[in-house]
């Protein structure tokens, strides 16, 4: 877990950084950026650096709130952990939000890789005190226990188990947790950046949500 929370702002600022063109991207790994939205609640993928990517994929995933596309958005890197890059998805719209209130969930599919550092969600926080948290989430810690389709797992992340996580197991004293709790969301992203030395460098998410939005499909950006 250490090693992860060392390099992880590196990874986010990357990311964040490729979402508005300022990161270069091979031409060859950009995926289209998502259909609709602009206003609300959208989430946007890509990817930085060797062997990774970041696209929602049709036929991949399960029924679509509209349309047939059955998407799921595809998160890869196909390369060491070490390299620096990742797959990623940023999400806007939730900037100003109580962080007490958060709550996150995807389904996984069988087959790709759920580690304690990728897929993660990084948020973003803003404490009561004014001072700057990320908070880092990963998949093998999310609450599993949710009935989830044949050949998925559900990762849920509810208010009272990221509260619980802040001191057990992301390492916050009591002061700071106390404080991210009262803190605001500034920024909230995916990010798969565990390659291929310890796992298939690859996992595929559907009905991702935060708070009441679900994305199905890059037809769900917006309100």
């Amino acid at each position: 877990m250490k090693r992860l929370l060392a390099c992880a702002p590196l990874a986010v600022a990357l990311a964040l950084a490729g979402c508005d063109g300022t990161t270069a991207t091979d031409p060859l790994l950009r995926p289209s950026f998502d259909r609709g939205g602009g206003q609300g609640v959208n989430l946007r993928a890509g990817g930085f650096g060797e062997g990774s990517l970041g696209a929602w994929k049709s036929q991949e995933g399960l029924p679509d709130s509209k349309g047939g596309g059955n998407f799921a958005l595809y998160l890869q890197k196909m390369t060491a952990t070490a390299t620096v890059a990742a797959g990623f998805a940023v999400i806007t719209g939730v900037e100003g939000q109580p962080f007490s209130a958060l709550s996150l969930s995807w389904l996984h599919r069988d087959g790709g890789w759920c580690g304690a550092g990728a897929p993660r969600w990084n948020v973003g926080v803003t404490g009561a005190s004014g001072t700057d948290y990320t908070v880092f989430l990963g998949c093998s810690h999310a609450d599993q226990t949710g009935p989830p389709p044949d050949g998925w797992t559900t990762d849920a992340f509810s208010p009272a188990t990221i509260a619980a996580q802040l001191t057990t197991l992301l390492g916050f004293t009591d002061e700071q947790a106390a404080d991210i709790e009262a803190g605001t969301v500034t920024s909230l992203a995916i990010i798969f950046d565990e390659g291929t030395d310890v796992g298939p460098g690859f996992v595929f998410l559907d009905n991702i949500t935060v708070n009441a939005k679900t994305f199905t499909s890059p037809g769900d950006n917006g309100n």
